[in-house]
């Protein structure tokens, strides 16, 4: 178990998506980082503050107010995709939206993407990992209910691995274009929040675009800027 949390997990910590475990990881790092838990107690204020709003018709406190404008800059540096800013109004409804459309975080199988990416990266640069490019999709959907979308014909498979989740097994495939692109596609068989629709997010050095097809969600990870990696996977969910 890892003692330094991923931020994708400090997102999940936030809006009590963690099991206790992770929780555990997240809460010994903050107490490490007074800069960083100052920032997550901030968050945790605003979302506390617009869940009361979201149980009370009363007219909104102005300092309420203020704090819930301010949030929505602060978190257009972190997430690609929000609801403009203009669209705020005074009264809780609009105020309530802004939250609930606004700062919508990743679901937690994204952090098992991102590792699990970094995982086949590693592997592929080892001569003593053998890469296993084999892929059968019959065999997969049988015995994982994994069903994997169509790949571009200048995609190439150059690993294919089960990995293990909270929930549920997931399939990592490696892939590489023929422009020399190594992304990896993570599905997994578990209907989450993630949008039918991909997004985008930045999670250290790699950009991963998350998405749900039915009871499906996949991740694409890679090197590319997060609006690349939108398209690409945009792209993908045509197939």
């Amino acid at each position: 178990m890892t003692d330094r949390p991923t931020d994708v997990e400090i997102d999940a910590y936030i809006d009590g998506e963690l099991d206790a475990e992770r929780r555990f990881v997240v809460e010994t790092h903050l107490s490490r980082q007074p800069a960083l838990a100052a920032r997550v107690m901030g968050d945790l204020s605003t979302r506390s503050a617009l869940h009361i709003l979201g149980h009370d018709r009363r007219s909104l406190p102005s300092d309420l107010m203020a704090k819930a404008q301010r949030l929505i800059p602060a978190q257009k540096s972190r997430w690609r995709r929000l609801m403009p800013a203009g669209l705020v109004a005074s009264s809780l409804a609009a105020g309530l939206a802004v939250w609930t459309l606004g700062v919508q975080h990743p679901p937690a199988y994204v952090n098992f993407a991102v590792a699990s990416h970094r995982i086949a990266m590693m592997r592929a640069v080892m001569n003593s990992q053998v890469e296993t490019p084999k892929f059968d999709a019959r065999e997969i959907a049988l015995n994982t209910r994994i069903a994997m979308p169509q790949l571009p014909n200048d995609w190439h498979v150059t690993d294919v691995q089960l990995f293990p989740t909270d929930r549920e097994p997931a399939l990592l495939m490696a892939i590489r274009t023929d422009q020399g692109r190594r992304m990896t596609i993570f599905a997994v068989h578990e209907k989450t929040h993630a949008p039918e629709q991909p997004d985008a997010v930045r999670e250290g050095p790699q950009s991963v675009a998350y998405w749900r097809r039915g009871d499906m969600s996949y991740a694409l990870t890679g090197d590319q800027e997060p609006g690349t990696m939108d398209a690409t996977a945009t792209a993908l969910t045509r197939t």
